[in-house]
């Protein structure tokens, strides 16, 4: 049931960034909202669990997305093994703790953008315009995360997601 349940999210998620999100004024075009779901499941699901979901939304955004093959996947792969670790490390709230590595998932996410695009084609991704749109992407990020979180613990209670149930 986890898995379906993860895999609809992802779909729902997949489908607001490709399809509905583009065509909404500049202020409002979000952040990769696949991120803080790496987040969740980096922070609340087991390695068995959420590693097979990170590797199937990342292969389906970038298939759907346009971007090199490749990129979603590492960026999702990289936000979660790294989260993974950081409960060991740190001792905040659990809102808390999601709250920052969401942020700070964006903005790693963004870094791994801008290598690629740096190796590609040997061009600076960070220009004022970009700084922008990142500012923006961390805004938003600081808006939605914990109505992100609160969406996630409703849809996943019950189903052995807390920190403690990691196997």
């Amino acid at each position: 049931m986890r898995y379906l349940l993860s895999l609809v999210v992802i779909i729902v998620f997949i489908v607001a960034e490709t399809s509905v999100l583009p065509y909404m004024p500049a202020v409002f075009r979000f952040y990769d909202f696949l991120v803080p779901f790496a987040v969740y499941l980096s922070l609340y699901q087991s390695l068995a669990t959420g590693l097979p979901v990170i590797i199937a939304g990342g292969m389906a955004m970038d298939m759907l997305s346009g971007a090199p093959m490749g990129i979603y996947l590492a960026s999702y792969l990289w936000i979660y093994l790294i989260f993974r670790l950081v409960p060991g490390w740190v001792r905040f709230g659990d809102h808390i703790l999601f709250f920052f590595l969401s942020i700070i998932g964006v903005a790693i996410e963004n870094v791994i953008f801008a290598t690629a695009v740096w190796v590609i084609s040997n061009v600076s991704f960070f220009t004022v315009h970009t700084g922008k749109t990142i500012l923006l992407q961390l805004f938003w990020t600081m808006v939605t995360a914990p109505f992100l979180w609160i969406f996630f613990q409703f849809l996943f209670a019950g189903l052995k997601t807390d920190i403690n149930a990691k196997q």
